[in-house]
């Protein structure tokens, strides 16, 4: 019996190859393991590498009787495929001399009789040369009643198992942005907002400048984002794998809305505070400078004022374009050959273009180190009935989501506007 880890080779040629190689591999091992050029007992040392590599005397053992194990269901396997091409060779003649006429009536000279089209193919030169088109006038006596798609079956056209799913834009925005578990409804952090320092050097006996620190208290609540779908009993029950396909595409529906929060939620309840609406982030009107320009002046402030390294740029695509597209006074573009496969980077930070991003406006920040997307709750899926569904044989499939967005360091985030 063959074992149930064998995979079947492709064809049978590819498995009597393969049958072929692996004996000689097996005897290879006994030939060169055999002590004083006797059968058996074998020494092992003797066998250096296995598949090429060097192997100890218990690992070509073991390599040998894994080739044994597979030499054998390979073995049973290619002769049930050569006696079941066998089997089906002698049903293709039994069904051959079963239904090939042995005798035909003779044709006397000068009637014209009617024949069966495959007797009449047969008797033509299209047959007999493979190459004119051969031509048989019946007579109109002859027609019968045209039997069509109307009058008997009409052909079945079997529907494809999966939809086409329409296009959606890839989630970009939250896999830039470290997230975290909570078990709280809002996250509460101190945020350092008085910073004064006054060290300085002091003359013997003067005064030491006196610094001052103060911390400010800074929630972010989680909010919830949620989506529902009824479906009828009859969809959940008899079409295979739609539960899938339901729960698939509101989990999609909710990172999509996720994203779009995460870069222009306006963070007046119960939206998220996206990066665009962050007070105190730092901002560059582009005006006449070239958007390269305008993003680096961006990426400058971040790092002066914020003392952070931006870790990614969120573009439009349309506004992508533009820069994709800017060419030097000889026509070479700027940022890169066409054929180029380059990541996309602006001034060595990584560019993410989406549609989540606000058109006209590039947003970019510190992301890894100033920002925490916390999970109260990830994406459940539920059921339930609503009002009469019940009864009408319905049920609506909900999915929801709780999480909220911390921004840590207002100067660490940017953006350029009038792009």
């Amino acid at each position: 019996m063959i074992s149930d880890k064998f995979t079947p080779p492709a064809s049978l040629r590819e498995g009597s190859e393969l049958l072929e190689a692996k004996n000689k591999v097996i005897a290879d091992i006994f030939r060169t393991c055999a002590t004083d050029g006797v059968a058996a007992p074998y020494d092992y040392s003797k066998q250096k590498t296995v598949n090429g590599k060097p192997a100890e005397d218990y690992e070509v053992a073991a390599h040998q009787q894994a080739l044994i194990a597979e030499v054998e269901d390979l073995g049973l396997w290619v002769a049930d495929q050569k006696q079941a091409a066998q089997d089906h060779a002698n049903a293709e003649k039994r069904i051959k001399d079963a239904t090939e006429p042995t005798w035909k009536p003779a044709q006397p000279e000068g009637v014209k009789q009617l024949q069966n089209f495959g007797d009449f193919y047969v008797d033509s030169d299209a047959f007999k040369t493979r190459g004119a088109v051969a031509t048989m006038d019946i007579g109109a006596h002859e027609l019968k009643t045209l039997m069509t798609t109307s009058a008997g079956w009409a052909p079945q056209s079997i529907e494809m198992p999966n939809a086409v799913l329409s296009a959606q834009r890839p989630i970009a925005v939250a896999d830039q942005i470290p997230f975290f578990n909570t078990d709280q409804a809002a996250i509460v952090y101190q945020l350092e907002s008085t910073f004064t320092n006054n060290a300085a050097e002091a003359a013997e006996g003067a005064a030491f400048g006196e610094a001052a620190l103060a911390l400010t208290a800074t929630t972010s609540t989680v909010r919830k984002i949620a989506v529902a779908l009824p479906v009828t009993d009859e969809q959940l029950s008899d079409v295979s794998g739609v539960r899938d396909y339901i729960n698939q595409r509101l989990s999609m529906m909710l990172r999509l809305r996720l994203d779009s929060q995460l870069l222009a939620g306006n963070g007046v309840a119960p939206n998220l505070e996206g990066l665009n609406s962050v007070s105190g982030i730092n901002t560059t009107a582009r005006g006449s400078d070239p958007v390269p320009d305008a993003i680096y002046k961006s990426i400058r402030k971040c790092r002066s004022v914020g003392f952070a390294n931006p870790t990614a740029v969120f573009v439009h695509p349309s506004d992508w374009e533009s820069i994709r597209l800017l060419r030097d006074t000889s026509g070479n573009y700027i940022w890169g050959n066409p054929a180029s496969t380059a990541p996309e980077t602006i001034w060595g930070v990584p560019v993410t273009v989406t549609t989540a991003a606000t058109e006209n406006t590039i947003s970019m920040g510190d992301l890894q180190a100033f920002a925490g997307l916390f999970v109260r709750r990830g994406i459940d899926i539920e059921t339930g009935w609503t009002g009469t569904q019940f009864t009408e044989g319905e049920v609506t499939i909900r999915a929801t989501m709780r999480v909220a967005i911390a921004w840590f360091r207002a100067s660490a985030l940017a953006t350029v506007t009038g792009v």
